[in-house]
């Protein structure tokens, strides 16, 4: 198994998050975390991603996922942007991509001429896109995405579930929230506060 999550647990201000969590994502696969809000979603994505510590084990290839961060390509709910830099400079730091990739990913998700423009000028759905476009800058085999399609309008909707497929069939693994079920994508999901 490519990704297992073994027995993960998690409890906050004597609540419990959610409790023996285990699952295998195999390469090429989709797993989509659902549940009510407050389940717990995001607190479990951000675990997998080695930004909480986690109480349980979270392996890649049999090895931690901690201790291979490279591996990992997370995007938050919140675009992790900084407002007062370019769009070009904001990706440029995050992916480390060259001008001339900067601008093809840009024009993947429709942001074409922006490059110059500072981030606190854009629209929320247009800050959304400038985080998704990481997926096409950085080549890492796990993608974890909390709530990718907030503030996205139908046809960027459709841009990414095209690139999250070409990256599973290119073997890579993708994790995602979402409070609606995607259209095109074939997924297994996991319930959250539900027994869990």
């Amino acid at each position: 198994m490519t990704l297992e999550l073994k027995h993960l647990h998690c409890e906050r201000d004597d609540r419990v998050l959610f409790r023996d969590i285990s699952q295998c994502v195999k390469r090429g696969e989709i797993l989509r975390v659902a549940g009510p809000n407050g389940a717990g979603k995001t607190t479990l994505l951000r675990m997998i991603a080695g930004l909480f510590e986690a109480d349980g084990e979270v392996l890649w290839e049999g090895a931690p996922l901690s201790a291979i961060p490279e591996s990992v390509l997370y995007i938050g709910h919140a675009p992790q942007v900084t407002r007062e830099l370019t769009v070009q400079a904001n990706l440029q730091f995050l992916s480390g991509a060259t001008l001339e990739a900067v601008r093809h990913a840009l024009q993947a998700v429709g942001l074409r001429g922006y490059d110059d423009s500072l981030v606190r000028e854009l629209s929320q759905g247009q800050k959304r896109r400038v985080a998704l476009a990481r997926l096409w800058l950085e080549s890492r085999p796990l993608w974890i995405l909390d709530e990718p399609y907030t503030a996205l309008d139908v046809e960027m909707v459709a841009v990414l579930d095209q690139r999250i497929k070409q990256h599973t069939q290119a073997q890579g693994v993708c994790l995602l929230t979402t409070h609606q079920p995607p259209q095109q994508l074939d997924y297994r999901t996991l319930e959250l506060g539900h027994g869990h």
